[in-house]
């Protein structure tokens, strides 16, 4: 929301169970860990962070991008989370610990999208440098760059088998 928070609401009765607030500017993204009981938010700030759902408390600030991170999500097994930055980077991350695993370099603009395979073993990166990359979540290694666009790339996906 553009006054700097993100809020949990249980859809049926309408209450607002958890407000998570920015530590800057506004959230870009949040989305759910796929157990429910985290969350991660990306923002304008060059930081993602993690965030228990039932208590609403930041669990882990993630640090180390140069620009607004635009994208972020959990790994299909809610171990890693992927962030896409500004800075045309993306980062790999612990989730129980927070660390970085890998950062995703080689784009030659800013990153708009980032996605998980289905197995989470690929991380495909979407630029506005025209083109989507394919990465090796374990080592961090560009296996694929994939060109014939345009213009920038906007959004990402895997097709679920």
């Amino acid at each position: 929301s553009e006054d700097r928070t993100a809020k949990i609401w249980h859809v049926e009765s309408g209450e607002c169970l958890q407000t998570l607030r920015a530590q800057g500017p506004r959230f870009t993204s949040a989305v759910f860990s796929p157990d429910g009981k985290l969350a991660l938010t990306a923002s304008l700030n060059p930081v993602a962070q993690i965030w228990r759902v039932d208590s609403g408390k930041c669990v882990h600030t993630l640090g180390g991008h140069r620009n607004s991170v635009c994208s972020a999500t959990f790994s299909p097994d809610g171990a890693r989370a992927l962030t896409a930055s500004q800075d045309g980077d993306a980062k790999v991350w612990s989730v129980a610990s927070g660390e970085c695993l890998h950062t995703l370099s080689g784009h030659a603009d800013a990153l708009r999208s980032a996605a998980f395979s289905p197995e989470g073993k690929l991380a495909l990166t979407a630029s506005a440098d025209h083109t989507a990359k394919v990465w090796c979540v374990e080592t961090g290694e560009c296996l694929r760059t994939l060109t014939g666009h345009q213009d920038s790339l906007h959004s990402v996906a895997f097709l679920q088998h």
